[in-house]
């Protein structure tokens, strides 16, 4: 999981095509984009971020600023809201919103009698997307909310829980 960050442009809808082009040849010159979804752009650092803000400022276009996690492909997405909290890109990149979400894990507790089966049937119910870690860990990306309910989740079934990638709020 990396951590990005995100510019989404907002062109003005009233110039030439050519003045777009200026801005999608400065950008390209600026910094080396992660990925992109439309006018979402993904950054790798706060210097490539402040690059495509000088950039924006320059042409008088308005940004809305955000932190992104980029998923890696073994994440298993729930389609049915996964559209809610992130993208998937053109070339198949996932990334979460992390205005909106974080990334807990749920784990059979140590010395204890554990159902960490029955947790994460629970837990799935909940989660955006998920990731079964070699350590016997789940990662769950959930609704930034629901941390709590995930936790009493965790609690319920004598497991172990941890947020590993908090919300940016």
């Amino acid at each position: 999981m990396n951590a990005v960050y995100s510019l989404e442009l907002h062109l003005p809808e009233d110039k030439l095509p050519g003045y777009y082009a200026q801005i999608v040849k400065g950008i390209a010159d600026a910094v080396t984009l992660v990925d992109r979804h439309k006018t979402l752009l993904f950054v790798d650092g706060p210097e490539a971020r402040d690059a495509v803000l000088r950039l924006a400022a320059k042409y008088n276009v308005e940004t809305e600023r955000g932190l992104w996690l980029m998923l890696e492909p073994a994440w298993v997405a729930n389609d049915r809201v996964f559209g809610d909290y992130g993208v998937t890109t053109r070339e198949g990149n996932r990334f979460l919103d992390l205005g909106l979400a974080s990334v807990v894990a749920l784990a059979a507790a140590d010395g204890e009698a554990s159902e960490l089966a029955a947790a994460l049937t629970q837990a799935d119910e909940h989660a955006l997307a998920s990731l079964e870690q070699e350590d016997g860990r789940r990662l769950l990306a959930v609704d930034r909310h629901q941390e709590a309910l995930l936790a009493g989740i965790a609690r319920a079934y004598r497991c172990s829980f941890e947020t590993v990638v908090p919300a940016a709020v």
